[in-house]
């Protein structure tokens, strides 16, 4: 009888906490089991030029957000039925005031994985106003040297070292010079974004402040010195061809680089190899053996960098389905036009090495270290147009650089 009733409360116990367990199970499942999530879908616009790329990340980004579907529209421009889309910081000024963006910041606030000082900061700054971020940067390029391997050993002359200075170049470029085979040690490529280099770098500028302008600064002896000493590898050393010696190299400096008559040009490091590139400038790839340096330094170190960047649209019925997207496509190491990651950790990451090389990644993170982003602000300003014409008439050799940034000056203030 003992024995029995002992059994069978025993066993009652057994049966209450078995229920006990399984009620406690279903509440913990429930608790921790969200809704599925409400299926949305998106539009997103970017350059034609990288619809291959982006289809890729589309479906990648499916495997992990099902319930997103991002309808892609390749066309660059705006318009109000986007939710989301690729941003130049030159567009930016024109979209706020139309109240196009969103405002990121109460997005970023809630999303406590999203980590902005992994960015390099000057690419913050191109799309930040009034201290709100409004875009993520998605890639950045900077201006880099480039240069023939072929024609330097050709001449024997050492290839540039990631430290080099002015000195060093005007040296190099001199070595390689040769006026009876028609073989210049520099060309520049973009005529007004070389000569802005050696301004910054010698701690000149053609605007007060690159952020928040008041005058012009055509006249800072600084810019005027730089700018004399430019004009001096065209004229007085002609290591850079004149204007009257482009017949002799195919027409421009580009076919020069093709015809194995530049030994060193400035450029995007986007541009590498001639192929595959964002710009049009280079039509095919370049057939010599090629290098690529930082720029050479000046009084101080300064390279000229650009970024684009991704935007929510401020009409959009699904910001954090837009906000997971941009995030996204931001933290990927692969950029658009095989730029360079935004964020630090990606760009010296050993998955970027593999990616692009030991070069590229050293050339890379060198240059950023000393990144001087090129500004809305250097064609929003006051007329650019006087800019444009100073070099021309510097590069020409019509006006002395003092003379003509003098004047240049004085059409600004008029």
């Amino acid at each position: 009888m003992h024995d029995n009733t002992s059994h069978e409360k025993i066993g009652r116990i057994k049966r209450i906490w078995a229920l006990a367990l399984l009620l406690f199970a279903t509440a913990c499942s429930c608790a921790k089991a969200p809704p599925p999530a409400e299926p949305v879908t998106i539009t997103f616009a970017y350059p034609d030029a990288e619809e291959a790329y982006y289809e890729t990340l589309i479906a990648e980004f499916n495997e992990i957000y099902p319930h997103i579907t991002i309808e892609d529209v390749p066309d660059y421009s705006f318009n109000e039925d986007v939710d989301a889309f690729f941003v130049s910081p030159f567009g930016l000024s024109n979209l706020l005031e139309q109240e196009a963006l969103l405002n990121l910041a109460p997005l970023i606030q809630q999303d406590d994985s999203f980590d902005l000082d992994g960015f390099y900061p000057a690419t913050l700054e191109l799309f930040t106003r009034d201290d709100q971020l409004w875009a993520i940067p998605s890639d950045v390029t900077v201006r880099v040297f480039y240069y023939n391997q072929d024609l330097f050993d050709q001449y024997d002359v050492p290839y540039p070292q990631p430290d080099w200075t002015w000195s060093d170049f005007l040296d190099t470029a001199q070595a390689l010079r040769d006026p009876q085979a028609d073989i210049f040690g520099y060309g520049y490529a973009d005529q007004y974004l070389d000569p802005l280099t050696f301004i910054y770098q010698n701690g000149g500028s053609i605007l007060d402040d690159t952020q928040n302008p008041t005058r012009m600064t055509f006249d800072d002896p600084r810019t005027i010195e730089a700018m004399e000493w430019y004009a001096a590898l065209i004229h007085d050393h002609n290591v850079a061809p004149r204007r009257g010696q482009f017949y002799a190299i195919g027409g421009n400096v580009r076919a020069g680089v093709y015809l194995n008559q530049i030994g060193m040009w400035m450029g995007w490091i986007d541009e590498r190899g001639g192929s595959g590139v964002s710009s049009s400038d280079w039509p095919g790839e370049w057939k010599m053996r090629w290098g690529m340096v930082p720029l050479p330094r000046g009084e101080q170190a300064a390279v000229l960098a650009s970024t684009n960047g991704y935007a929510i649209s401020a009409d959009t019925p699904y910001p954090k389905a837009c906000w997971q997207w941009i995030t996204f496509l931001s933290s990927q190491v692969r950029t658009p036009s095989d730029m360079i990651p935004p964020r630090r950790s990606l760009a010296e990451s050993a998955e970027y090495r593999a990616l692009v090389g030991d070069n590229v990644v050293s050339v890379a993170q060198a240059s950023l270290e000393d990144a001087v982003l090129l500004s809305p602000t250097l064609i929003e300003f006051g007329d650019i147009s006087i800019y444009g014409r100073a070099i021309d008439a510097i590069v020409t050799g019509n006006v002395p650089a003092q003379e003509a940034l003098t004047r240049a000056q004085k059409q600004a203030e008029d």
